[in-house]
């Protein structure tokens, strides 16, 4: 299916561009050499932090809306967006092996995805601990409402839903909307 978004001239959108949005890219992405398609906007306030060996791929037209914060951290950090992909306000992309994130997929803002964890045995102090490091992955065409929650291990299947507030704890079969906290199936997407 195309993209086709509904493009009317309003400078209060996140998708309207001016010089600051080129530089943003520039400065962001370019000089970085984070490998990035066409038509790839870095709004306001953007933090992207790649530790050595990184891997960031963007695909086209990928918006990274103001204030969110994307981080790739040893040991061996691989985040893949796909096309068409809007990474909202304030999200927050934290990343030590490998998550995907699939074409013309939304993130609502405040949504936080994370594909580790702390060990939690009582013979040392938690912060000691290594990280528990599981791939995320996102289908194509999904939709994470304001403030969803994507923990290790996870793969929500192309098409789905998750309502706002919701933490997903377990895989989402394609075509499905699901909410809560844990998330669990509400129906099938019609």
């Amino acid at each position: 299916m195309e993209v086709t978004r509904y493009q009317l001239k309003d400078k209060a959108s996140s998708y309207s561009t001016g010089l600051p949005d080129i530089l943003r890219r520039w400065w962001h992405l370019d000089r970085r050499g984070i490998r990035h398609g066409e038509g790839c906007m870095v709004k306001r306030h953007v933090d992207i932090r790649l530790t050595d060996g990184a891997i960031l791929e963007l695909g086209d037209r990928v918006l990274i809306d103001d204030f969110a914060f994307i981080q790739l951290t040893k040991p061996s950090p691989h985040l893949s967006i796909g096309s068409d992909v809007t990474i909202g306000r304030h999200n927050v992309i934290a990343v030590k092996g490998r998550t995907i994130i699939g074409e013309g997929t939304l993130l609502g803002p405040y949504c936080q995805i994370n594909d580790q964890s702390h060990g939690m045995a009582r013979s040392d102090l938690i912060i000691n601990q290594r990280a528990i490091i599981e791939p995320v992955t996102i289908g194509s065409d999904c939709w994470l409402g304001s403030g969803t929650r994507v923990l290790p291990g996870v793969t929500i299947g192309d098409g789905s839903i998750v309502g706002a507030g919701s933490v997903v704890t377990h895989d989402i079969p394609p075509y499905q909307i699901w909410a809560g906290v844990p998330a669990r199936f509400v129906k099938e997407r019609t």
